[in-house]
């Protein structure tokens, strides 16, 4: 073969090569664009009560999502808030239900989001190995936390868990010493709250009817409830297997529940103001139940030095659960069913609990990460820091009850305790009005 034959034939197959990679590229399209929207919960969740007083842009989770969009071009998420977590779930049934809902919705887990199934897409097949194996808290968004039933979405990055911040200028100037010394009998916490209110303080300080679910003493006073017996004897009630009116626990919980109130140790207005937070902001409230979203915001107020926590007292020596508080991935995030972009909502979903976004989860509010290979060296804890205890008060939680319970029970559990709180309404009374909820 001549040499001018064999250039020819050489020009002709890189011609033909170029050709080829020139029609290819043309024949590629670029991805369609997407543009997804996600309810996001006002309140304990991914905005902290600092970062709500802060412009939108600086919030971490309108950060992550604009870090989200960046890694997938062609992507956009729209950011929503709801302002009213309670009022959200029948929100989202009904734009899911008229085929308008948001692609994706931060709700309440457990016996929140369940009932709401009919409108959320199932996950069980798409979520990744790694997700599954490094993150806890799928239970509580299965069905009826049973393992094989649908799972409706993702936990969200963090254990919440309730307990008791308090300021320890006024603990150490009425000579006490939480940090040596907390309380851990309801002998004990009485005779410390005693000690506060006589030194002119409001020992505790809540509003539990604002936004019309209590926050946050409703939660111990349920810690109290399960930790008598367990969390089984309260389900079986629920089912209408038991009476709620022939639970002993319930009971004595909620005679402590009033008689914290009646004996002048927390603040008179409990089931009317809406201000107990500031208050304890102002330095002029010792304790204060929260979770810990208000961490960063007390300590900005009051001081790192000046901010403690403690969990709740045992309120019987005979309790079947002791030394632990209310807790649990209490948040989830799921996709309706009319979203045409699950597979998008799932890796979003992913993103924000992976290792890395987690970390940038945690700078921003003092939280307990779901995921299991994250140690306090990682999240840099100081032994006998706030989050260091959290960390540990993470191993030994119950879950919360308020999501436990099917939504009739739990709608005037909420909106009737602070009657009781205040007297209007008697321990034995709220348990009657329970029974009748059950089976709605």
């Amino acid at each position: 073969m001549s040499r001018t034959i064999r250039l020819s034939i050489y020009v002709l197959v890189v011609l033909s090569a170029v050709l080829l990679i020139v029609a290819c590229a043309g024949g590629q399209k670029e991805a369609a664009p997407q543009k997804l929207s996600i309810w996001i919960n006002g309140r304990d969740s991914f905005i902290g009560p600092n970062e709500q007083q802060l412009p939108q842009d600086q919030w971490y989770i309108s950060q992550a999502i604009k870090r989200f969009e960046e890694a997938n071009p062609g992507v956009t998420i729209e950011l929503i808030v709801q302002a009213d977590a309670f009022q959200a779930h029948q929100t989202f049934r009904t734009a899911g239900l008229a085929g308008n809902a948001p692609d994706m919705a931060n709700l309440w887990s457990g016996m929140f989001t369940f009932p709401l199934a009919e409108v959320i897409t199932p996950i069980n097949d798409k979520i990744p190995k790694e997700d599954r194996e490094q993150l806890s808290g799928w239970e509580t968004v299965t069905v009826d936390f049973k393992e094989g039933n649908p799972i409706l979405g993702y936990p969200t990055p963090d254990n919440q868990m309730c307990f008791f911040l308090y300021n320890k200028k006024i603990i150490q100037e009425v000579g006490l010493d939480f940090e040596a010394n907390p309380p851990r009998t309801i002998e004990d916490f009485y005779a410390a709250l005693e000690k506060i209110k006589n030194a002119g303080y409001i020992p505790i300080a809540v509003d539990e009817a604002a936004d019309g679910y209590p926050y946050y003493f409703f939660q111990i006073a349920a810690y109290w409830w399960v930790q008598q017996n367990g969390i089984e004897p309260i389900l079986a009630e629920d089912r209408g297997e038991a009476n709620f009116a022939d639970d002993q626990a319930l009971l004595t919980a909620l005679r402590v529940y009033h008689e914290i109130w009646a004996k002048g140790y927390m603040n008179e207005d409990a089931a009317t103001s809406s201000d107990s937070w500031q208050k304890f902001l102002q330095g002029k409230v010792a304790m204060a139940p929260r979770v810990p979203s208000f961490i960063n915001d007390a300590q900005n107020a009051l001081g790192v030095e000046n901010v403690g926590a403690i969990i709740p007292p045992d309120i019987s020596p005979t309790a079947k659960i002791k030394n632990g508080t209310i807790g649990g991935p209490g948040q989830d995030i799921v996709i309706a069913k009319n979203s045409k972009y699950v597979d998008t909502a799932i890796k979003f979903m992913s993103f924000l609990n992976s290792k890395d976004e987690v970390l940038r989860y945690y700078k921003t509010q003092t939280k307990v990460p779901i995921r299991k290979d994250l140690t306090m060296a990682d999240l840099g804890l100081e032994p006998g820091s706030i989050g260091a205890k959290l960390f540990e008060w993470s191993q030994n939680y119950i879950f919360w009850v308020d999501n436990s319970l099917s939504a009739p029970v739990v709608d005037d559990f909420s909106k009737l305790l602070p009657l009781v709180l205040t007297g209007k309404m008697t321990p034995e009374e709220l348990a009657a009005q329970l029974d009748k909820d059950k089976g709605k």
